[in-house]
């Protein structure tokens, strides 16, 4: 009898440790131990960030964030201003020769990311991560999503065939981003005559980022206008084209002033609407507060934009240079999608003569 009752507990035990988060120590290990499951990395100012501080405090040392990621691979990443000897060398033991995924824009942020190193969604914007609770419930919501991402996919890799464009088509409808390598080329090229399927799965946001940069507003309208109409994009994808978009009507430049806040009212109001449960959505609801109504969606500061061009040395993410580029975090000078960044607005600023049918 006691032996059976050891047995129970013990199984207990094991059955309860399967839930817990694995607790890595570097991204190297993270990547190593974290199999089938996601990595989530909490990426934070350390010591100097007033959002960061907070948010470390109610999510890692009051816990709050323990029932959302069992099964996970955790994993802190704290970033320093202007960092001491041991700080640099605490950052290159964390990161172990490895770059964390392009994309992670603000900090503090909840990344998702898969054992091969790919960023499938990011808890980021001032919206997300104005409250502990509005964060984790995002973030559960990632979570939920990469388990049935990851499911349609292992489907996928085993079929052939009009089966296996049906399944991709299935999972990159789901509202994170698809791994890089879930189609070789080879299956692509024979794939291209599936309707939608290539636009949909060849899809690059820095591809379009880059392009947006050096066209006028109404040749990025144009642009964006007629691979939407191409067809086989998902709702997720089109509303992360406009998101690129709008940073360009935002961010003006070439001579250009930033868009009047009528033309981002139209474009972030489309843009909500394609599917306002969407992350994008929801982005877009806030940005129309933010960028369009000049409001604030908390009192607290806002997280920090990691190394964006043009920071002074005081704003809690540079290194005093002024300068963006590669970092831990990867390229931040260009991102794959402009949904978190943070640009400023110029008061006042006339619009371009250059229309759109934003």
């Amino acid at each position: 009898m006691m032996k059976k009752l050891f047995l129970m507990f013990t199984g207990m035990l094991l059955a309860c440790a399967s839930v817990d988060a694995a607790i890595a120590r570097t991204y190297p290990d993270a990547l190593a131990k974290t199999g089938k499951n996601p990595i989530v990395i909490f990426i934070y100012g350390a010591n100097y960030d007033k959002v960061s501080q907070r948010t470390y405090e109610e999510f890692v040392k009051k816990n709050k964030i323990s029932p959302f990621v069992r099964q996970a691979t955790f994993l802190e990443m704290p970033l320093y201003q202007l960092p001491n000897d041991r700080e640099k060398k605490d950052m290159e033991k964390r990161l172990g020769g490895k770059r964390l995924p392009g994309g992670i824009r603000n900090y503090p942020c909840l990344a998702v990311v898969d054992a091969k190193g790919n960023l499938r969604a990011a808890v980021q914007s001032p919206e997300e991560m104005k409250s502990p609770e509005v964060a984790l419930e995002i973030l559960k919501k990632h979570i939920d999503n990469f388990y049935k991402q990851e499911k349609l996919l292992d489907r996928a890799r085993k079929a052939h065939g009009e089966k296996k464009a049906e399944l991709l088509l299935e999972a990159s409808d789901i509202d994170i981003d698809m791994p890089k390598d879930a189609l070789s080329k080879e299956e692509k090229q024979g794939m291209e005559d599936e309707v939608g399927l290539g636009n949909r799965l060849s899809y690059d946001p820095t591809t379009l980022v880059e392009a947006l940069q050096i066209k006028s507003y109404d040749q990025a309208n144009a642009h964006v206008r007629k691979m939407m109409a191409q067809g086989g994009y998902s709702k997720l994808q089109r509303q992360m084209m406009m998101a690129a978009y709008a940073g360009h009507l935002r961010r003006g430049g070439e001579g250009r002033a930033p868009a009047s806040k009528e033309r981002l009212r139209a474009l972030y109001t489309e843009m909500r609407n394609i599917d306002p449960t969407s992350t994008y959505g929801a982005y877009a609801e806030g940005a129309l507060v933010i960028w369009v109504e000049g409001g604030k969606l908390t009192d607290d500061p806002i997280p920090t934009e990691i190394n964006r061009v043009g920071n002074t040395p005081d704003d809690g993410n540079s290194s005093g240079s002024g300068t963006g580029g590669k970092t831990a975090m990867g390229n931040t000078s260009i991102s794959g999608d402009d949904v978190g960044a943070e640009d400023a607005d110029v008061e006042g600023a006339e619009d371009s003569d250059e229309g759109d049918d934003f």
